[in-house]
């Protein structure tokens, strides 16, 4: 089965639980000078424009996309057209989605609603320490398959007396954080739900609180008092001691429960530390994201909100190593904690985080490498480039494209457009350009007509551009499952061939323009609007894209395919340089920044990689990363020979990024651990994605397969076409 085949047998399942400025040039076998991603060397504030404040529309979606009412709408939200849009691939989610029982992770904590019969309701939590992973299937195996966390294990259940029955509901949906109120009678518990947040609270409104844990309480001990707060601490029976904050007496009843004597304000962190004493009375209400951009130096910042007051005036929050390295306005406390798959987690005693990073604004449009800043082409090169394309020219680029998938078109499309780049920038080929790019633009225009087989339409009750396809069909796009990629493949299209034609883009009352711009609002809307919520895709804490839409997830939300989510900001960056849009642009470097530091501690693993299991990083990649867990796997097979499906889900598709966050080191050890051996087996599609990609740490080899004569096109992949792989090869090795 070649590659083009196995998307359309994609079956979405849950698996069981078993740049600054270029470098000098150095030569193409040799390690590049510079391949990692070194955080700004100033501190001082970016003094740039926020560039999330100007949103990219504010109307309705155009009309041509028809109105919608989902079949499966949002558990415990308000979602009628005048409310606020709910997300639906960031953290909260679950809460969202079928009995609203499965976990969320805000980090370092795990958090769930407890309804289960014979146990005390309402919100559950835990922590999990790095030696609680669960490693298979072989446990002891060098390298590791996959690893989670132990789920669900109750150290305590916020609950109050007499409230089996309640009602959970969410409101103030933001990226991230949510309020979760449960109800029962005129009786309340109010959690306010934030990412990094240092501790669980609950505001009690009439009701008196219950505190139970499953694990049981070995020791409870009355502490000072801080402010208007109690303090207590808890061991539990597994030796682990939890500091309790009360506005309100507490007492242990049984080992199992502790309880308060009337209404009031609880805070729970794990742990006993001088800093919660300092940060415990004020909470966090809401966390709003802001950021902005100075030349090549980008900055994001993390607000906290905080209701109440703490004897320091601030509260305490918890950052992924990611945001560790690039932190400018706090030092880390000692207070550490591991978090389920991204490492230790860091403390830091701060009313905001900010965050700098150094954008690679000299990425663009040409072909690039860290060893080849500027790419160079032989006369030799181009004539060979020149009859790929004149072979690649001919295809039938409407009939190709016009099919019932937004993903495997938006592949389609792209592969041309990457063709009619090369024919008009780099051959300056007038003809082959006028043989192309007419063919190309029908092709878009059908889906910015919205005439495509499977007609988009906006979601009333989610807030969404979605596929009128059934839910299972287009890889789950119709229930939010992967528009980053779906959409990100369309817009980069667009913005190439405008780059080539601007007129085109405004052509028609701007039917393209329009087009775009609509994708973009859904998959990464700089603010939330009356029709799209604050990048639905893109999780700034996390410091990636969630590709996981409103399906409930045990392990949490999760991403596949880290080349086609950054492809999607490159996507953004592009566009936004085409429509002179400086800010959208911005947030496209941004977002490459910030995932080029995550990519490379949570999903690509070079042998000193510091941040996961060390018998883990021998897989190279992640595979799948979900919140709770990462599975060395695909969502559709492992491969025809060996894993290459799943280094190849990484790879695709090969632009100038990809050596950005695809170093030539990470790319040589994976060459030489994991696909060397194999790729001559391999008889399909993902031969040529492995080969391409073999260009990042050797192009003449990777020139010498693309540039025989023997070519066989079923070794290349369908979004993927030789006079690109051509000409990116040649523009990076000479």
């Amino acid at each position: 089965m070649g590659l083009r085949d196995l998307k359309n047998v994609f079956k979405r399942k849950e698996y069981d639980r078993p740049p600054a400025p270029p470098p000098p040039r150095s030569q193409p076998n040799e390690e590049p000078i510079r391949d990692s991603n070194p955080a700004p060397t100033s501190t001082q504030p970016v003094n740039g424009k926020d560039i999330l404040s100007n949103p990219i529309a504010t109307g309705e979606p155009p009309s041509l996309f028809k109105r919608f009412k989902h079949q499966q709408q949002p558990i415990g939200c308000c979602c009628d057209e005048k409310d606020a849009p709910i997300h639906t691939n960031n953290f909260y989610n679950n809460l969202t989605t079928g009995d609203q029982t499965m976990p969320i992770w805000p980090l370092p904590y795990s958090m769930w609603y407890l309804i289960d019969p014979d146990q005390d309701h309402g919100i559950a939590f835990n922590h999990t320490d790095a030696s609680q992973r669960v490693f298979g299937p072989e446990p002891d195996a060098p390298v590791a398959q996959y690893y989670f966390n132990p789920p669900k294990i109750k150290s305590f259940v916020l609950s109050a007396e007499n409230f089996n029955g309640n009602k959970l509901t969410l409101s103030d949906h933001r990226a991230l954080s949510v309020t979760a109120t449960l109800q029962k009678g005129d009786s309340k518990i109010i959690f306010p739900i934030v990412q990094g947040m240092g501790f669980i609270t609950a505001i009690y409104e009439n009701a008196k609180p219950v505190i139970a844990s499953q694990v049981g309480v070995q020791e409870f001990k009355k502490q000072n008092k801080i402010g208007n707060f109690q303090k207590y601490t808890a061991m539990l029976f597994n030796q682990v001691t939890w500091s309790i904050y009360s506005t309100n007496e507490l007492s242990l009843k049984d080992p199992n429960h502790i309880v308060g004597n009337g209404p009031g304000i609880i805070q729970i962190a794990r742990g006993n530390s001088k800093y919660y004493d300092d940060t415990a009375g004020g909470y966090i209400d809401h966390a709003e994201l802001s950021a902005s951009a100075d030349g090549d130096r980008g900055e994001y910042k993390f607000s906290y909100s905080i209701k109440e007051q703490s004897r320091s005036g601030k509260t305490l929050v918890w950052a992924l190593p990611h945001h560790q390295e690039v932190i400018t306005n706090v030092k880390p406390t000692d207070l550490n904690l591991d978090s389920p798959t991204k490492g230790v987690m860091k403390s830091y005693v701060t009313n905001e985080l900010v965050m700098q990073e150094q954008l690679p604004v000299d990425i663009m449009w040409d072909p690039w490498a860290t060893f080849a800043p500027k790419a160079k082409y032989s006369n030799n090169a181009k004539e060979i480039i020149k009859q790929a394309a004149i072979e690649e020219v001919k295809q039938d680029v409407v009939g190709m494209a016009d099919i019932d998938s937004m993903y495997t078109s938006g592949k389609i499309l792209d592969k041309f457009a990457h063709i009619a780049y090369v024919c008009h920038f780099i051959l300056q080929d007038e003809s082959l350009t006028n043989e192309v790019v007419p063919k190309l633009k029908q092709a878009i225009e059908i889906f910015a007509r919205n005439k495509q087989k499977f007609p988009l339409v906006y979601d009333c009750s989610w807030k969404g551009l979605i596929s009128s396809a059934e839910p299972g069909a287009d890889f789950g796009n119709s229930n939010y499952n992967d528009h980053h990629f779906h959409y990100g493949y369309h817009v980069h299209a667009i913005a190439i061939l405008s780059h080539i034609d601007q007129d085109w883009l405004h052509a028609n009352n701007d039917l393209i323009f329009n087009y775009a711009n609509t994708l973009i609002r859904d998959i990464a809307s700089p603010q939330a609007d009356q029709y799209f919520p604050q990048f639905r895709s893109f999780d700034f804490f996390h410091g990636h894209s969630w590709a996981h839409g409103i399906f409930p997830s045990g392990d949490g939300k999760d991403n596949e395919s880290s080349s086609e989510m950054y492809h999607f900001a490159r996507a953004i960056k592009l566009y936004g340089n085409v429509i002179g849009d400086k800010n959208m642009q911005h947030r496209g470097d941004l977002m490459l920044a910030i995932m080029k530091r995550s990519v490379n501690m949570y999903m690509l693993y070079t042998r000193d990689n510091k941040i996961q299991p060390p018998n883990f990083i021998g897989n190279k990649v992640s595979g799948i990363l979900f919140e709770n867990k990462i599975d060395y796997a695909t969502y559709f097979g492992r491969g025809t020979i060996g894993d290459e499906w799943i280094h190849g889900i990484h790879m695709l598709p090969i632009t100038p990024v990809s050596s950005y966050f695809r170093s030539s080191k990470f790319v040589k050890e994976e060459w030489d651990e994991k696909l060397g051996a194999i790729v001559d087996q391999i008889p399909d599609g993902w031969k040529g994605i492995l080969m391409l990609n073999k260009a990042l740490f050797d192009p003449k080899s990777a020139w010498d397969w693309f540039a025989r004569k023997d070519w066989d096109p079923v070794l290349i992949d369908n979004g993927m076409s030789r006079t690109w792989s051509l000409a990116y090869i040649a523009g990076i090795m000479n």
